[in-house]
């Protein structure tokens, strides 16, 4: 194989690459930022996700901090999920008898995630939503 072929062939690739990641850049996405709280309280760990109604259900997601987020979504009407573990005092895992693992719980209902009844319309220039959780 010659030089010119080889370099050929890996320029081709580099192009095709950076051609696919292209493709995103149609989207418009928007800023959108917000607090999440469950019971009153800021959620320490978890994850939120906005996923499209409509076309491709495109999904977005972040991280919650300390009760915050921040992201980019593409506009228009959403399901948002909300996700988050912690940690069952005095609980553990003994199924390895030399070892306690500390056990943990998902403890968001689930009609805020995997049967979420939460939705949002981001509009263009993104937006702040905020998102008070309850147990009942």
């Amino acid at each position: 194989m010659n030089k010119n072929f080889a370099c050929s062939i890996g320029l081709t690739a580099l192009s095709l690459t950076f051609a696919g990641c292209s493709g995103e850049s149609d989207l418009d996405l928007q800023p959108v930022t917000g607090t999440v709280t469950f019971d009153g309280k800021p959620i320490e760990n978890g994850r939120i996700q906005f996923r499209s109604v409509s076309g491709g259900r495109r999904s977005f997601s972040a991280a919650i901090e300390a009760g915050e987020y921040a992201m980019e979504t593409a506009t228009g009407p959403m399901t948002v999920e909300v996700r988050a573990s912690r940690l069952i005092e005095g609980k553990f895992d003994t199924s390895n008898p030399d070892e306690l693992t500390p056990k943990g719980e998902m403890y968001i209902p689930q009609k805020y995630n995997s049967r979420t009844e939460l939705t949002a319309d981001v509009p263009s220039g993104g937006d702040t939503l905020d998102f008070d959780l309850l147990d009942s």
